[in-house]
């Protein structure tokens, strides 16, 4: 394991304890994406904040990629930024996204329509999820909250003038 793996292979390699998973990835480039299988949050907080990847997943493989909201790219020899005003800060900020999946077997027979094989009815569900689709608009908002606090200051001069009398 030289390399960069971009392909169906798995490899394993045996360890003794958290810290020596640490030491090896530590030892080597930085990944692009960086998979941990465990129940423990302590050892899925001590990889975390003692590795440095491109992308972080616990329990899953490959989701992060469909997470629109999460950024993707590596670190060193994984990737590079962009540079000017905010973006140049960002080249040399790298914001890791983590993203936890529970194990629980509730979420795996929801979520099993992600295994083969595929049926054209999971196929199906599977490309609607992908969809590219745009967030909704809350410019709205502002009328609401100006509606809102009319009517607030409405109330407040009515009590008054009741007040008065």
């Amino acid at each position: 394991m030289q390399e960069e793996i971009f392909g169906p292979v798995l490899p394993i390699i045996t360890i003794e304890s958290v810290d020596e998973a640490v030491e090896l990835i530590n030892s080597r480039d930085k990944p692009l994406a960086l998979y941990v299988f465990t129940e423990k949050q302590g050892v899925v907080n001590k990889i975390r904040d003692n590795t440095s990847s491109g992308g972080f997943t616990v329990n899953d493989t490959i989701l992060q990629l469909s997470v629109e909201e999460l950024p993707f790219g590596g670190v060193g020899a994984s990737g590079l930024g962009s540079y000017h005003g905010k973006f140049g800060f960002d080249t040399f900020t790298h914001y890791k996204p983590v993203l936890e999946k529970n194990l629980g077997w509730m979420g795996e027979k929801i979520t099993s329509f992600r295994y083969p094989p595929y049926n054209p009815k999971d196929i199906g569900y599977i490309r609607n999820l992908l969809k590219n689709r745009e967030m909704p608009s809350f410019s709205f908002v502002k009328y609401v909250l100006l509606l809102l606090i009319g009517a607030a200051l409405g109330a407040g001069a009515t009590v008054a003038a009741f007040k008065i009398n």
